[in-house]
């Protein structure tokens, strides 16, 4: 495949201008007091948020008897200010993200899904570093800096010896499968991304990349609720949640997603996210921001 095939390909799952105007519409605007929002982190485009998520709102929906409605955020910012501002009733975002809305807004853990992420760092294996300390001087595609998989793969790449900005160049891209991209297209000469996002990936294109190198474990993602419904309402979305992963639409979600059902969170998982937190914070303010 060539950058320039890859390109006209990678334009075809390109969100319409119209199907984001709506999206973007739908996920400002305030929800009527009788359909609850459902917010998923924008670490895909909208369309493909919708296409993954849609199977849980309508279980959920169905076995609870509430309604709900999918939203997101045009980007990873607008995402954790709408979670901080308590604008959405019930996430399901990036983990440290879920730990940071509970000690903001007071979100209550419903469940954390029972897979583990990671940062998978990946290469071109005709032309790309065969292992990580091959990164010395190259360009790596990451995810936002907001997200927690862009410190996890600096952290990993400062226990390899490898310092961000001067022994490799970090190019940070919108989301996940844009980091992904990136390399693909020849961009960045590697990408590192979720393992979520690495395990769903099923285009024939996957098998010109290589995984050169793997981070520590995190939880996977947060679901959350806001403290503005009633403990009933939340035990409800509780019992429906455990449940799902045992039901035919439940075993198909899961497979669509790169998830793994549900679980309770932990303080081993609580304290791993506040170090990871602190790291984000840290960034943060070395750039003066």
């Amino acid at each position: 495949m060539t950058p320039g095939n890859g390109k006209q390909r990678f334009k075809r799952i390109q969100l319409a201008p119209g199907f984001l105007a709506l999206w973007l519409v739908l996920s400002c605007a305030s929800a009527s007091a009788s359909i609850l929002s459902l917010a998923i982190f924008p670490y895909f485009s909208p369309e493909q948020l919708v296409t993954l998520h849609k199977p849980l709102k309508d279980y959920l929906a169905r076995e609870t008897g509430l309604k709900l409605r999918l939203v997101s955020a045009a980007d990873f910012k607008a995402f954790k200010g709408r979670t901080a501002a308590g604008r959405y009733d019930l996430l399901i975002t990036a983990p440290h993200l879920g730990r940071l809305a509970e000690k903001q807004a007071g979100y209550r853990w419903l469940a954390v899904t029972s897979n583990y992420s990671e940062a998978v760092f990946v290469a071109r294996r005709d032309s790309g570093p065969q292992d990580l300390a091959d990164l010395k001087g190259r360009r790596l595609a990451l995810p936002p800096r907001l997200a927690i998989i862009h410190q996890m793969a600096l952290e990993t790449l400062e226990k390899g010896g490898l310092q961000a900005g001067r022994d490799v160049t970090i190019v940070p891209r919108r989301s996940h499968d844009h980091a992904l991209y990136a390399v693909l297209l020849g961009e960045t000469d590697a990408a590192a991304i979720g393992r979520p996002t690495w395990l769903r990936y099923r285009a024939p294109e996957k098998r010109s990349l290589m995984v050169i190198g793997r981070s520590e474990h995190i939880p996977g993602f947060a679901i959350m609720a806001h403290p503005r419904l009633a403990s009933a309402t939340v035990e409800r979305l509780r019992r429906a949640l455990y449940a799902f992963p045992s039901t035919p639409e439940g075993k198909a979600y899961f497979d669509a997603t790169g998830l793994e059902g549900v679980r309770p969170i932990t303080e081993q998982d609580l304290n791993l996210l506040d170090h990871y937190l602190a790291r984000i914070r840290a960034a943060r303010e070395a750039r003066g921001k």
